[in-house]
């Protein structure tokens, strides 16, 4: 059973709501696998902002490698883009939160397979998002995803990069029946989460929020799990959570600087 370190219920909760104001963007997330490994602290406090503090869950940080398919990525008042409709995409990831906007996503890095997504996103919400070659194959029982990152990479800079993934193959069967994550759970703790922070211009902290609909979960045993580039950065990584997780339909909203005092957007 895991144990929670006192973790910000209440601010997990106020996230999920519907931030005020217009989202930018619409899309929706498929058939997401949630990877989860304990890495210590003091490892990842190291890699992220000072005015951010890495969340702990049963005495560890944890590393999230979330693989999944993206479509219907357009703004609200237009039609998807032919450049951004549908593409695969995999995010490393941690928990952490602000003293005053409360818990979210730190991002080390982002693959994904449409080369004007990753520039976009890097310029628009300043993620450190990579192009890299990835696939997926979905049926009922099992989900499998593959990628490698390009090697060549020509974006614009982020402030922070550095996750360096080189490739992986995972495969996941599903092991349980599909569920809403229970409030003041570990498993809330990892997916519930409709806040993200990066590095903006001039080093400055940036948030931004999305919303949807709780997702359906159920647990996921590994078949096949290689990830090769990470142990660099984080060691050799033991995933000892395995999530999967159907669609969501997503409102992205526009990402905002935080101040010492408040940020420009709070909502």
């Amino acid at each position: 059973m895991f144990q929670a370190n006192e973790p910000d219920w209440e601010g997990l909760e106020r996230n999920r709501g519907l931030p005020t104001g217009q989202p930018v963007m619409l899309q929706t997330w498929h058939y997401l696998i949630f990877l989860h490994a304990r890495v210590p602290v003091d490892a990842l406090q190291a890699m992220i902002p000072k005015e951010l503090k890495v969340e702990e869950f049963d005495g560890s940080a944890w590393l999230g490698f979330v693989p999944f398919r993206m479509s219907r990525i357009r703004h609200r008042i237009g039609p998807a883009a032919p450049w951004l409709s549908s593409f695969y995409e995999t995010n490393v990831r941690t928990y952490v939160t602000h003293p005053e906007l409360g818990p979210g996503v730190w991002f080390f890095s982002l693959d994904a397979a449409r080369y004007l997504a990753c520039w976009y996103a890097r310029q628009f919400f300043k993620l450190p998002y990579f192009h890299a070659n990835l696939n997926g194959i979905v049926k009922e029982g099992c989900w499998q995803y593959s990628g490698t990152r390009k090697i060549q990479q020509v974006l614009p800079q982020t402030a922070h990069e550095e996750a360096i993934l080189q490739d992986y193959m995972i495969k996941v069967d599903r092991a349980g029946e599909w569920h809403n994550a229970v409030p003041e759970t570990f498993e809330f703790w990892l997916v519930e989460r409709y806040r993200l922070y990066s590095m903006g211009a001039n080093n400055q902290l940036v948030s931004a929020r999305v919303f949807h609909e709780p997702y359906l979960i159920a647990n996921g045993i590994a078949n096949h799990l290689v990830i090769n580039g990470l142990e660099k950065q984080f060691g050799n990584l033991d995933f000892e959570s395995i999530l999967l997780a159907k669609s969501v339909n997503v409102q992205c909203f526009s990402p905002a600087q935080v101040s010492s005092g408040q940020p420009a957007r709070a909502s």
